[in-house]
């Protein structure tokens, strides 16, 4: 059995225990609700207004903002999929592509080909991307207390800073609109044999008067493994049944206080923080073919924290947005020896630990330029700081000398709409970015006691600059176009990890570039069916990519060739009656890399989601969901393909009463085999159920 780590009470939630308030809010209703169930485009809760990016002022009649494509998914969305974090919350849409990182066990996304050190992760427009990587794990972030989650492809606003190359994420928290709102959720997760999982959230708000709010709630997701498919082969790893090696345990909580002196005014406080433990399942795939080793990893620790401030203050007819943020990652993994989970004798054992943290601001000033023109002013500056140690273990029983690295990033850019007619917006922008290396550190001696400095790299800069026009053929139907230039600079792991001696640090590594080039129709025809369709093509110069040196099993990061990524993005809802909604989201993709011989990994070609939803009453929605995608690679080498799969997912909303709604969730329903990277299997049918009572 695998070795548990000491959690506090408040994770050993009894599944009993989390329905109690709501079995007793359902003993108080007796009649049905006599409002319709929200259906896949269900309304959002209060947005944290001061938590958006991309958003015009009114003073243009609200033109659109700055990019072309984006996605927005709401929160009555997220209950109606019965997503538990924000990983789930992202599987379903056009362009983004769900993606599992193997040992790791992380959740993650891809844009449009871009993969997540590519992208910006964002709460309320703070970063809180982790600062060695560039990367977090989606799985750990918990919905509940998310108002909404923007998601911008291809030529986003230059407003979101620096390394959104390939688009960004943007949770937005909640924000009170009464003098007491709010929501108690739970839930069970399970399959026909057995309860696998329980989460359980309280998140209230309170517009205290007409000056102050606060906003705050308190999530947990547990989970004891998952059942595999039984069309799961078995291995010695793995055996068939649940799966080895696969709990997690989160509590995120979220705190918000504001306060608003007059009509134009918003300053606001915020807290978000997450604590979790998780394990990693071993690999199941053939290690000699592959040559992936079964690792045996658990994380006791991983941990974020992300402190902040935001205001908006009117300056005449535009304002001025400042936020401040201190955020930190806390992190500790232990590679034990075999399936016991209890020795580190072995050489490949150890007990990592990172203490991260960034520090940062943002400044933007709006202001209208006439009739025609709102102008935006950006600035951004970004300090990371990675810290890491190697634990005591039985093989190394000292602790390693903490190495400390240390990296800057600074901005400064505008972003105009102009409105040449009441049909057109042309946003057209530039910003400057600069970053560099402050501190780079290693371990001078094989026993690692010892620790010196690194050549750090020399400062760099970039250009970018983006523009793109929107045209209103009529009241209904929008055509979009534009072409933009974006960077990203490397990683602090991509520069200088060793990754326990399979890499070549590489202080040279330079920033990659993108140009992205998109073209779109949006629109309502034939009465009520809304359409999206783009098409891009996006041109990676510079790649940054994993290349092979002459010493085997050794890689370097390198900026190689030109790297693309062309596709399709199309999405439609059409009511068919008064009692019926199909949807269909689909999604092309063809992606290359910069290097001969080399292979776009998580990018299978073809990807859709096909729905139809019935509404046979007011309180009553049932859905069935076909999700679809080919084949794809899991390394660049081509050696760990996945192949293609057909996942069928059901799903009912039922108003039990005005204030207490049953979602349920059968995902996998025929119990299909698949992955989303080779050797590491997803779960087999689960029934998942939640109950919402709503103050």
């Amino acid at each position: 059995m695998p070795l548990r780590h000491n959690r506090s009470a408040f994770l050993r939630v009894r599944p009993a225990a989390l329905l109690l308030p709501l079995a007793a809010a359902l003993h108080a209703g007796g009649v049905l609700a006599q409002t319709a169930v929200a259906s896949d485009q269900g309304a959002s809760s209060p947005v944290f207004q001061l938590g958006q990016v991309d958003v015009q002022a009114t003073a243009l009649s609200a033109p659109p903002p700055g990019g072309t494509s984006s996605s927005v998914v709401t929160q009555q969305q997220m209950l109606d999929r019965g997503a538990l974090n924000v990983g789930e919350a992202l599987s379903d849409l056009p362009g983004v592509t769900p993606v599992t990182l193997g040992q790791r066990g992380e959740t993650q996304v891809n844009i449009r080909g871009f993969d997540s050190r590519q992208i910006t992760l964002n709460i309320d427009g703070i970063p809180i991307y982790v600062p060695y990587d560039g990367n977090v794990d989606l799985s750990r972030l918990l919905v509940p207390g998310i108002s909404e989650i923007v998601v911008t492809k291809g030529l986003g606003s230059l407003m979101y800073g620096p390394n959104n190359m390939g688009g960004s994420i943007n949770i937005v928290t909640q924000a009170p609109t009464k003098k007491l709102e709010g929501s108690i959720t739970g839930g069970l997760t399970a399959n026909q044999h057995k309860l696998y999982g329980n989460d359980l959230s309280v998140q209230l708000g309170s517009r205290i008067d007409s000056r102050w709010y606060v906003q705050g709630g308190v999530a947990t997701a547990n989970r004891n493994g998952f059942a595999l498919s039984h069309s799961f082969k078995p291995v010695a790893a793995q055996p068939g049944g649940d799966r080895l090696n696969a709990s997690s345990h989160d509590v995120n909580a979220n705190l918000k206080v504001g306060f608003t002196p007059n009509a134009t005014d918003d300053y606001a406080l915020g807290l978000y923080t997450v604590n979790s433990d998780k394990d990693s399942p071993p690999y199941t795939g053939n290690t000699k073919a592959t040559g992936q080793p079964v690792r045996y990893w658990q994380w006791p620790q991983w941990n974020k924290q992300s402190y902040y401030y935001i205001g908006h203050t009117a300056v005449g007819s535009g304002y001025l947005k400042t936020r401040l943020y201190h955020d930190t990652f806390d992190n500790e993994l232990i590679s034990y020896d075999d399936a016991t989970y209890s020795t580190t004798k072995k050489p490949y054992a150890f007990n990592s630990q990172y203490r991260d943290f960034s520090n940062g601001a943002t400044v933007e000033l709006g202001q209208p330029l006439g009739t025609q023109n709102f102008l935006k002013l950006g600035l951004f500056y970004k300090q990371d700081v990675h810290r890491e140690s190697n634990l005591a273990t039985q093989a190394q029983p000292v602790q390693t000398p903490w190495l400390h690295f240390e990296a800057h990033t600074y901005a400064l850019g505008f972003e105009n709409a102009y409105k040449p007619t009441a049909a057109d917006t042309l946003t057209f922008g530039y910003r400057r970015d600069e970053h560099r290396f402050d501190q780079a550190q290693q371990y001078t001696d094989k026993a690692q006691t010892q620790i010196g400095p690194m050549a750090t790299s020399p400062r760099v800069g970039a250009n970018n600059a983006q523009i793109v026009w929107r045209h209103k053929l009529s009241a209904h139907t929008e055509l979009r176009a534009g072409i933009g230039q974006k960077t990203r600079f490397p990683s602090i792991k991509e520069v200088y990890s060793y990754r326990l001696g399979q890499a070549i640090p590489n202080p040279a590594l330079g920033p990659e570039q993108a140009l992205n080039r998109e073209a779109g129709l949006s629109g309502v025809v034939f009465g009520g069916m809304k359409y999206d369709a783009s098409v891009y093509w996006d041109s990676v110069k510079d790649a940054i990519e994993s290349v092979a040196t002459s010493t085997p099993g050794v890689s370097q990061a390198q900026n190689v060739g030109t790297a693309t990524n062309k596709g399709l993005d199309l999405s439609v809802q059409a009511p068919i009656g008064n009692a019926w909604l199909a949807s269909v989201a689909y999604s092309y993709l063809n992606a290359t890399l910069g290097s001969p011989g080399l292979v776009a990994t998580n990018a299978p070609r073809n990807w859709a989601d096909v729905g139809i939803s019935w509404l046979p009453g007011e309180a009553t929605t049932l859905s069935a969901h076909v999700q679809a995608a080919s084949s794809r690679q899991t390394t660049t080498n081509g050696k760990q393909p996945v192949a293609g799969f057909a996942v069928v997912n059901l799903r009912w909303v039922q108003r039990l009463t005005p204030r207490l709604t049953l979602y349920t969730n059968l995902n996998n329903a025929l119990d299909k085999n698949y992955a989303l990277s080779e050797g590491f299997p997803m779960p087999g049918r689960e029934l998942r159920l939640q109950l919402q009572y709503t103050l």
